[in-house]
Parts: structure tokens; sequence; C-alpha cells
């Protein structure tokens, strides 16, 4: 182990943000996912935002966390090779979850916020200007539903590669 206190702890943070995000998104993936199609479409349009609202409280501080210590990490092994390959493609990783949430998950919030009457939905109007859907209807509600879970797993399986390469590449800056 090395004897640097702040390498240690850059490290740490991004290991720890990194694992701690895969985590919630397979909370999210797996047991929201199953419970929400457990629902019907108009149950779920009800229940998914002021529920996603109450998780995002946990997930948005490890999103924003975990590419402080990716990059510092980065930062700290750019000169070692192996080490630097990996943290890139973890920061490459990160930016692929940031591009989905973003571009797709996002809109799909703020539509299913805007069903449900949810100030978010004006406050993020923008997001529906991207979006792959129009307004949330009766109708659509289980497209909708179909959409955002299956948005989902690609997020599942990124998240789960950005801790094993921040491990990798701390292991490989210890070398």
């Amino acid at each position: 182990m090395t004897d640097d206190p702040y390498r240690t702890r850059v490290n740490a943070l991004a290991v720890i943000s990194a694992a701690a995000f895969f985590g919630a998104n397979l909370f999210i993936g797996l047991s929201m996912g199953v419970y929400w199609l457990a629902l019907t479409p108009a149950h779920f349009v009800t229940q998914f935002f002021p529920q996603f609202s109450s998780f995002l409280y946990t997930i948005m501080p490890l999103f924003l966390l975990m590419p402080v210590g990716l990059i510092l990490s980065a930062r700290l092994d750019w000169q070692n090779a192996p080490a630097r390959y990996n943290w890139v493609i973890a920061l490459w990783l990160y930016l692929a979850v940031s591009l989905i949430t973003v571009f797709f998950h996002m809109p799909l919030n703020v539509r299913l916020a805007e069903a449900v009457g949810s100030p978010v939905a004006d406050t993020l109007s923008f997001y529906t200007g991207i979006a792959l859907v129009g307004p949330v209807t009766d109708e659509n509600a289980g497209t909708i539903r179909a959409l955002w879970l299956l948005g989902h797993i690609p997020r599942v399986f990124i998240t789960l590669a950005l801790p094993i390469y921040a491990l990798r590449a701390v292991t490989a800056g210890l070398r």
C-alpha cells in the first residue's frame, strides 16, 4: 500500500463512489424495476417521480463525487501507462453513463414529472425538447416504463465496469 495519504484518499474516493454508484444503479434496475413492472402502467406514472426524487438524493452525490476521484487519481498516475490506461477507460465509462443519463433518462424523467404535475417539469422543461417521446399518457405509459427500464440496462453494466477499471488502475499504480 502507498504511504501517500492524499493518493490513498482520492483512490478510495474513486473506487468507493464508483462501486456505490453501481450498487445504486443495480438497486434501481432490479428492485425498483421489478416493483415498477408489478404496477399498472398508470400507477407506475403516479409512483415513479416521487420515488425517483427520493433516491436521487443518494445517487446524485455519488454521480458528482465519482469524477472528482477519477480525475484526481488519473492525474496522480498519468506517468504510469498501465494505471493511466485504466483511469482513462473509467473516465470514458463515466462519460458514457453521463450521456445516457442526460440524453435518454433525464428527458424521460422530466416527461414523467410533467405527467404528475411536478414543478420540476417546468424547471427542466428544456429536456422535453430532446425527449424521444411526447407527453406521457395512459396509452403510452407502459411503453415509457419499458423504455426507461431497457435504457437502464446499459447503465448497470457500465457502472459495474467503472469500479473494476478504477480498482485495476489503483493496483497498476502500486507497481
